[in-house]
């Protein structure tokens, strides 16, 4: 994102919001508990973004993976106190003139853990129970008190009964975190999107107008789409034509919400996608606006085409 080669232009041309996926992430600036940040990584995007006129998107401050070392352990309020409250207030606070939003707690819901709350048993929770993410919300709050606070989810847009049991949950937790006050002001989808998955337009939009219902603002913060496992069967052309509709089934749902604040594509070159590094499979992964060689797919010409057409007035 700061440096020089092929992306650089097109962060420059296609993009008005930047969100760095990893550096800003906890793992990424403390190696071990104990450890100073190092926010050598992060000052050069801030940096950058500045320099070219790009709005920064925080991401993120709060999430069960990529984190220090040691942080697996963590289990009472006073490890809330020592370690996890300090990050927030740090991170938040440092970059308090320069992200306008923060994808605050990341991937909250996990039904498979069993907990009558739909919620991840991560170590946040094991601090502080379900209050870690109000906790977190009004930690941010404090340390960036001009900045939009979102909570972030995935798999929340098929019209499959897992996915409406990960639905239920985000609009618990939402309801819960509205009614006592906590400043939240957006809800983020990030719309890791799959072929092989069943879309039902009814069942998204539903759950759209269900989260209008709160007040919030709302976002598409990690776009890209997954393959079915027979894709190589198929041509590429195909295989871009297939992912370009993925992206236009939902984001045409989406995109009639008068909530709808931004969408953000996790990655814009297949030849960087985090996508490729999952398994064998998907090593040609065929889900970002642009190809291997930098130039724009089918996904990219749908993606302007949704935008130029939508008559949906939306918040900036």
């Amino acid at each position: 994102m700061v440096g020089g080669g092929p992306l650089a232009p097109l962060y420059d041309e296609e993009c008005s919001v930047w969100v760095p996926a990893w550096e800003m992430k906890w793992g990424a600036l403390v190696h071990a508990l104990g450890d100073s940040p190092n926010y050598e990584a992060t000052d050069a995007i801030v940096a950058t973004a500045a320099r070219r006129g790009k709005r920064l998107r925080g991401h993120t401050l709060i999430w069960h993976e990529h984190l220090p070392a040691g942080a697996e352990r963590l289990s009472t309020r006073a490890d809330w106190e020592r370690f996890v409250a300090p990050h927030v207030g740090s991170v938040a606070g440092r970059y308090r003139d320069a992200i306008f939003e923060w994808d605050v707690v990341n991937e909250a819901i996990e039904p498979n853990d069993n907990g009558a709350d739909l919620m991840r048993r991560s170590p946040f929770y094991a601090m502080l129970g379900p209050d870690y993410v109000s906790e977190a919300f009004r930690l941010a709050a404090q340390a960036a008190p001009a900045a939009r606070l979102y909570l972030n989810d995935d798999h929340v847009y098929y019209a499959e009964d897992w996915q409406e049991l990960r639905r239920t949950g985000v609009l618990r937790l939402l309801e819960r975190l509205i009614a006592a006050g906590v400043p939240i002001h957006g809800f983020g989808m990030q719309c890791h999107l799959d072929t092989r998955r069943r879309f039902d337009e009814r069942v998204f939009g539903r759950f759209v107008k269900q989260l209008e219902g709160f007040g919030l603002t709302l976002a598409i913060t990690e776009l890209d789409v997954t393959e079915a496992p027979d894709a190589g069967n198929r041509s590429v052309d195909e295989r871009r034509r297939r992912a370009a509709e993925e992206v236009r089934k939902v984001l045409a749902v989406a995109l009639d919400s008068p909530a709808l604040a931004g969408v953000v594509t996790w990655g814009l070159s297949d030849a960087d996608s985090w996508l490729r590094h999952r398994s064998p499979e998907m090593v040609t992964n065929q889900g970002l606006p642009f190809d291997d060689t930098y130039r724009p797919t089918p996904m990219r010409d749908m993606l302007a085409s949704l935008f130029a057409s939508t008559r949906t007035r939306h918040p900036t």
